[in-house]
């Protein structure tokens, strides 16, 4: 639900800085959970990863070792990407070991070629962020709310797969402990593609947990049981591993309703 690097990128008061990208385009999909401002060296020590970092460099380190340490921390904590507004500290670029460093290690390092007021570009990011939590919490509560009807309404495990795969638009299956398939909604794609060879195909399925996204074979699943025993799974076929949030919450109270 958090907008990404390469969406960032696009704002306009970022724009308006005329961004250059000069390592670690592989990183632009990442998520930008927060922006933080920071000109020491040591910041790392106080993020918890998923941070883009403005900043103009005037209190990063003079050497090499003292930059590939600093672009070797803010990497280690999980930062999105870092943002260094030039004119003040870099005239003309980066130093080249920042950038170096930053390819190393993956981490988007963008320069902002035009001084361009940091709280600008705060103010429109955490607009982003803020709206993307309250569509989150409105699509929660709507997943809450239809699913607790469906549990009072005593509705039939056919139908809280439907309304798990309308909810996600992905495939789902409802199936026993012995891989028995009870009930599916293929979402408009091929109901005899998604089932053939499926006892086999399920056997390969092992998320680590209760509700878990397995990545090496695309779903997301979720233990469905009935006072504290439990009787079968629920699969989602989930795109790629992304955000899983949506997903999970849709997941959650199915397996309640089919208690």
């Amino acid at each position: 639900m958090f907008p990404t690097v390469r969406e960032v990128l696009a704002l306009d008061p970022v724009r308006h800085g005329a961004p250059r990208l000069v390592a670690g385009e592989a990183g632009l999909d990442r998520p930008v959970r927060w922006v933080h401002v920071a000109e020491v060296p040591d910041i790392a020590t106080l993020l918890g990863g998923g941070e883009l970092v403005l900043t103009t460099g005037i209190g990063l380190p003079g050497d090499d070792a003292g930059l590939r340490a600093f672009i070797g921390d803010l990497a280690g904590v999980g930062v999105s990407g870092l943002v260094v507004e030039l004119g003040r500290r870099y005239l003309t670029g980066v130093p080249r070991v920042m950038a170096v460093a930053a390819e190393r290690h993956g981490l988007p390092l963008v320069e902002l070629r035009r001084a361009t007021p940091f709280v600008r570009i705060t103010e429109a990011v955490h607009a982003l962020i803020v709206d993307a939590q309250l569509t989150e919490l409105r699509a929660t509560e709507e997943i809450h709310q239809r699913f607790t009807e469906l549990s009072v309404e005593g509705a039939d495990p056919g139908e809280v797969v439907r309304q798990a795969a309308e909810l996600s638009g992905c495939p789902v299956v409802l199936e026993n402990l012995s891989r028995q398939v009870l009930a599916y909604d293929p979402a408009g794609e091929s109901a005899e593609l998604l089932l053939d060879g499926w006892e086999q195909h399920s056997r390969r399925i092992r998320p680590a947990g209760r509700t878990a996204y397995d990545p090496d074979s695309g779903w997301l699943v979720t233990m469905v049981g009935a006072r504290g025993e439990d009787w079968g799974r629920l699969l989602l076929r989930w795109p790629a591993a992304g955000d899983l949030s949506p997903g999970r919450v849709a997941l959650d109270p199915a397996g309640d309703a089919l208690a």
